[in-house]
């Protein structure tokens, strides 16, 4: 941030003050279903989770996978919440957090913040999965023959990407009839998929590709489960950071 800009040139440079401001960044947020960290505790404990509704008097954000931590969330005064969309920093407070039963899940919901901050542009947000994951991705054709399995790079609701070695069966623009996902024993992806880029990232031996690939038509009870599967990922990966 600059020094040499003024307390107001501050204010409306980087803050949202307005209510409708602040409800339409909200609902980005929801939209798109995007992973925020919420600090609390002096910013020795946090959740992962996502935002589930915001009202014109509250916002409601969903528990997280840490059952201490949400135990101690509920009992604190304030937190803040952090999320970063397309490389952009959104940050607001939230006070005096309570849980309660929002439709048939408990959920987590605190006022409506006053203002929120957004900072530095940076470059696309990505989920890159970590390397001991698991996940590979099956790609068949109409008939349901085999055209390939490999590992994947990353994940968001939107697509991902894999990694082969040697020159893929693909090409962009090609519509991929079957692709099927294993997230978990009970979150299963099976669906259609258009190659959006085949591009060489190493150039010995037989050479290795990073093929991305877009979702089509994904039902909305598997885009949930993706981003849940992401959060897990992050929260995984924040926790190994933190010892």
């Amino acid at each position: 941030m600059p020094a040499s800009l003024s307390d107001d040139e501050i204010a409306d440079r980087y803050f949202l003050l307005g209510r409708m401001e602040i409800l339409n960044a909200l609902n980005d947020l929801i939209l798109r279903r995007e992973p925020v960290t919420v600090y609390f505790n002096g910013g020795r404990d946090f959740i992962l989770t996502i935002l589930l509704e915001a009202r014109s008097d509250a916002l409601v954000f969903d528990l997280g996978a840490d059952k201490r931590a949400n135990k101690i969330l509920a009992h604190i005064p304030s937190c803040v919440f952090v999320a970063v969309p397309d490389g952009i920093r959104v940050q607001f407070t939230g006070q005096q957090p309570t849980r309660f039963t929002w439709g048939e899940s408990d959920a987590f919901r605190v006022p409506l913040p006053d203002r929120i901050i957004r900072l530095q542009r940076r470059e696309c947000y990505r989920n890159i999965l970590p390397l001991m994951n698991n996940l590979q991705a099956r790609f068949s054709d109409a008939a349901d023959a085999d055209i390939g399995t490999w590992p994947m790079h990353d994940l968001s609701v939107g697509g991902f990407a894999v990694t082969t070695t040697g020159m893929p069966p693909l090409k962009p623009g090609d519509l991929v009839p079957r692709i099927r996902i294993a997230l978990s024993a009970k979150s299963k992806i099976d669906c259609i998929g258009s190659v959006r880029h085949v591009t060489q990232i190493e150039h010995h031996g037989q050479g290795r590709y990073r093929v991305g690939v877009a979702f089509s038509g994904l039902p909305h009870v598997l885009e949930v489960a993706i981003q849940r599967y992401i959060i897990k990922i992050e929260y995984e990966r924040r926790k190994l950071l933190m010892k």
